[in-house]
């Protein structure tokens, strides 16, 4: 008797627990099916996008190196291609832009360039590059005065990170335009003592700080900074911005990792950014 109340207690455990079991799939059966398919429809349809997002990835690398080869044959045809790649979405719409940018700067359109610059610096492009482009703007913009220059620049120059001595090079150009040199002095100093500044900054910041000495000495010095020559000493004019590989993927994000040639690194030989700095000005003892 005992071994057959035992098996009638399980048999009836046994259906009390599948009318609970059939009573959660009767409350939330429905939900659960539609959740699981949300959830199979909600994978395939990322996997469609980021198929999608790498052709056309693909597609407008090749179409932005095509417009870099046109640019090269015919100046014109290849700024219009470059357009083109620039109105659409994407990094390399953003790469399109600051090569043609840089097509207007050496081809001594300074305005229009300034223009380009000016306007990725307050577009929707990831920061590194917004400072580039007004690290370029701030350049082309000393022919403007130190006002102009100081609203590309200054807010980078007051910030750390490799484009901040950039920016305060330019602003140290800047003030020695405007024969302020008291201020000039202080500038090239402090980037030629910081050990965080970049060699090439160093070196010139030396030789600036030692124009400047020389005004706030009372030395007469004749002429004024060459801007073009500045440039053409940091290289800005012959940047090129080459298109990464149109095979591999690339999503909006990645223009954070392309901009190699477009950094102002200074690759420039010491000796030969002294000599640029000295060609601007006379030293009349």
């Amino acid at each position: 008797m005992a071994n057959e109340d035992s098996v009638l207690l399980k048999e009836v455990d046994q259906a009390l627990e599948e009318d609970r079991t059939w009573d959660f799939f009767r409350k939330y059966g429905t939900a659960l099916i539609v959740g699981a398919v949300a959830i199979v429809v909600g994978v395939a349809g990322w996997q469609f996008w980021n198929h999608t997002k790498t052709q056309e990835a693909q597609a407008q690398a090749l179409e932005y190196r095509a417009a870099l080869d046109l640019l090269n044959q015919n100046t014109d045809a290849g700024r219009a291609a470059l357009e083109t790649v620039a109105s659409e979405s994407g990094g390399y719409a953003v790469l399109a832009s600051l090569r043609r940018a840089s097509s207007y700067a050496a081809g001594g359109e300074r305005l229009k360039a300034l223009e380009i610059y000016r306007s990725i610096a307050s577009g929707s492009a990831p920061k590194r590059i917004r400072d580039l482009a007004s690290i370029r703007a701030g350049y082309l913009a000393l022919a403007d005065g130190r006002d102009a220059v100081m609203g590309d620049v200054n807010a980078i120059a007051e910030e750390e990170g490799a484009f901040s001595y950039y920016a305060r090079e330019i602003l140290g150009v800047a003030s020695l335009n405007a024969k302020d040199y008291e201020s000039a002095v202080a500038t090239f100093t402090a980037l030629s003592l910081d050990l965080e500044t970049p060699e090439g900054v160093r070196e010139r910041a030396e030789e600036f700080a030692a124009l400047a000495e020389a005004g706030r000495a009372g030395v007469n010095i004749s002429g004024e900074l060459r801007v073009d020559d500045l440039v053409q000493s940091l290289g800005l004019d012959a940047a090129q911005e080459e298109a990464p590989d149109a095979a591999a993927p690339v999503e909006e994000t990645a223009v954070e990792q392309t901009p190699i040639d477009e950094t102002p690194i200074e690759e420039t030989d010491g000796d030969d950014s002294a000599e640029d700095g000295h060609d601007g000005h006379n030293h009349e003892e």
